[in-house]
This record gives C-alpha cells, sequence and structure tokens, in this order.
C-alpha cells in the first residue's frame, strides 16, 4: 500500500482510463494497466536515488498518485514533472479537437484520451522502447522491455520484481556480453548499446530535444542519425515530442489506409500520405484516431 499521496490537477477532459491505453506503452515494463481499478502502475527511480513504485487512479478532477516510498519535497516536484510530462496534461490539442469536430465518427475514437498518447519521462526511455518496436512481434517487443529492466533496472527496497528502468549509465555498464546472454534483443543491442554510451559520453542530449524549439524536419533529421532509428522509428519519437507532422509508415499503416479506403486494393505510399494530408500538422493522430 502507498505510504505517501499526492495530488495532480488535470485538464477538464482528462480521462485517464483513455490516455493510459492510446499508446501501446502501458503494456511495456515498468509501466503496468489495472483495469479493473483504473490504476495505472510504474516504478520511477527518482534523481535522489528514490526507488518508488506508484500507483496513479483518477479521482474527480484530480489524479491521485500513491507512492510505495517516503518522498522529499524534492522527490515529488521531480515526480509532478515526469507524469504531467508522461500523460501530457500540458499539451495543447485543442486546434486537432476542433479538427476534429467535423469527422464524428473520429471525434468520439479521440474522445476517451482526448488525444493524448501515453509516453516515458525520458526521451531516452522512449527511444530504446521505439527501436525494440522494430522487426519484431509485440509479444516480442514486451518480452525484450521486461527483461531489460528485471536484468539492469533499480529495485524497491525489499521487492526485487519491482524494478524502474535503467539509467544511461546502467545500460552502458553492462556491456555487450550482458546484452547478448541475458537481456537480448538481437541486433538491437548494438543499436541500444551505442546510443547509450552517446548519451554517458556527453554526445546525444535526449533531454534538450524535448524543448527543441527546431522545425520538424530538422529535428527529423536528428533523430534519423540514431542507430537502429529509420523513417518509422523516427515518425514514432516525433510524436512522442508533440511534433505530428509525420505519419509512421508501415505495414500496420499500409494494412489500414487498404482496407478502409481502397477496398483492400494495393496502395502506394504517396496515396497513403494523401488520405491525411489535409489534416495538416496533425497528420499522425488523425491516421492513430482513424476508425477501422
Amino acid at each position: 500500500m502507498p505510504i505517501q499521496r499526492f495530488a495532480l490537477q488535470i485538464p477538464a477532459d482528462f480521462r485517464l482510463a483513455g490516455v493510459a491505453t492510446s499508446h501501446g506503452w502501458y503494456a511495456l515494463a515498468p509501466y503496468a494497466w489495472e483495469p479493473d481499478s483504473g490504476i495505472l502502475h510504474r516504478v520511477e527511480a527518482l534523481l535522489s536515488g528514490t526507488v518508488t513504485h506508484l500507483r496513479i487512479s483518477q479521482q474527480g478532477g484530480e489524479l491521485a498518485v500513491g507512492s510505495s516510498q517516503p518522498l522529499s519535497e524534492f522527490d515529488r516536484r521531480e515526480l509532478e514533472r515526469r507524469l504531467r510530462w508522461c500523460l501530457r496534461l500540458d499539451e495543447d490539442l485543442s486546434e486537432f479537437h476542433d479538427l476534429c469536430a467535423s469527422h464524428r465518427t473520429l471525434y468520439d475514437a479521440v474522445l476517451p484520451s482526448g488525444g493524448r498518447l501515453l509516453r516515458c519521462p525520458t526521451l531516452f526511455e522512449d527511444v530504446v522502447k521505439v527501436i525494440l518496436t522494430t522487426n519484431t512481434t509485440w509479444t516480442q517487443t514486451k518480452a525484450m522491455a521486461a527483461r531489460l529492466v528485471a536484468t539492469l533496472g533499480p529495485h524497491v527496497p525489499g521487492d526485487p520484481s519491482q524494478r524502474a528502468f535503467p539509467s544511461p549509465e546502467a545500460v552502458a555498464a553492462a556491456g555487450e556480453d550482458v546484452f547478448k546472454q541475458n537481456i537480448r534483443l538481437g541486433y538491437r543491442n548494438a543499436s541500444v548499446l551505442r546510443i547509450t554510451r552517446d548519451v554517458v559520453e556527453g554526445k546525444l542530449d535526449f533531454e534538450a530535444l524535448k524543448e527543441s524549439g527546431l522545425p520538424t524536419h530538422e529535428l527529423r533529421r536528428r533523430l534519423l542519425t540514431l542507430p537502429g532509428v529509420g523513417p518509422y522509428s523516427a515518425a514514432t519519437l516525433l510524436m512522442i515530442l508533440g511534433r505530428y507532422d509525420e505519419l509512421g509508415i508501415d505495414t500496420e499503416l499500409k494494412a489500414h489506409v487498404s482496407r478502409k479506403y481502397f477496398n483492400g486494393g494495393p496502395v502506394s505510399e504517396k496515396q497513403m500520405r494523401a488520405v491525411y494530408e489535409h489534416w495538416g500538422r496533425w497528420r499522425y493522430l488523425a491516421y492513430w484516431f482513424d476508425p477501422q
């Protein structure tokens, strides 16, 4: 049971259940979603060294956050910042909502989450998880994320089963043998280790990108320089950063557009892009919530 609690104020249209399940990240460690109780779980390692199991639930117009460990005022403020980012509490999607108003079925699909897609506290964690989704199945992605967290993540005091996402320093220190024998990300081992070492050595500053004023095309160019990040991954990471200009072209998008707009027939990348072109800077969200 939580031994400390605090509350977060939320927008009037916020619904935790919709936001938590809007993006598959809720199924990847150290997130976990409890549908019956409406609780979003996450284990978080704080800058102070505290590792705590968080239980997040909605109670009216606020979020109730329970911590398994005592929190200092510094810890609490850090957690507030992280959760506001993860749940996009401060992101303005009103323009997208206005556009959805003339597309009733899409508006209904957007309503439960308000268009907010769950993300991680750090861009480092998001980058690693996006790499784990490439050229594999969702079942394998979940297993890889679980092994990474279980092997290298710091644990809640007294409970080794509850572990946070590992820091870049912990990942870099693990080395190739641990990845090959225990974590087993396949060819992704090399990409994750190289990116992590660049972060630790100061060659990459992911957190600076979160507040970057760079144009989307320049941000995309920088993301594409990362090992293991191609056009699909870059589009997903732009979404994480609140840039919805780019579509993530993959087999799922192709199958959806073919089925819904071309009667199951063949479809080119140009045709896929044309379907959502009129959504402008909201293309990614328009596709994401486009009903089957």
